[in-house]
């Protein structure tokens, strides 16, 4: 069963604050945004804009095309353009092409 992108990048977020050792407040701290929204979106109730996605994966230590990775997907320097994977922030119409995989983690040093 796929996932739609809403559900995937909520998962993907709900995780990766959990594998961070973050609570909700901790990442509302390092992010800007309100413990509140957080957990909106972790529960599928909000559809972030881009700018949001953003500000979490910073406090996160990830690359925002992370969140949009099919998992099926095994990390690549370079994505062909057929592959690359489009998102149109619902807010602002602002679309997205990643062209690099972000099957990757960055890691915090």
């Amino acid at each position: 069963m796929e996932l739609s992108l809403d559900r995937l990048v909520s998962a993907r977020l709900r995780a990766l604050r959990a594998e961070r050792g973050l609570s909700l407040d901790a990442l509302a701290k390092v992010s800007g945004v309100s413990r509140a929204m957080i957990s909106r979106i972790e529960r599928g109730e909000a559809s972030p804009t881009a700018g949001l996605l953003g500000r979490l994966c910073a406090g996160l230590g990830a690359d925002l095309g992370w969140l949009f990775q099919p998992e099926s997907e095994t990390p690549q320097d370079v994505s062909r353009r057929a592959d690359q994977q489009i998102w149109r922030d619902p807010a602002s119409g602002y679309l997205r092409r990643n062209l690099t995989p972000a099957g990757r983690v960055r890691r915090r040093a």
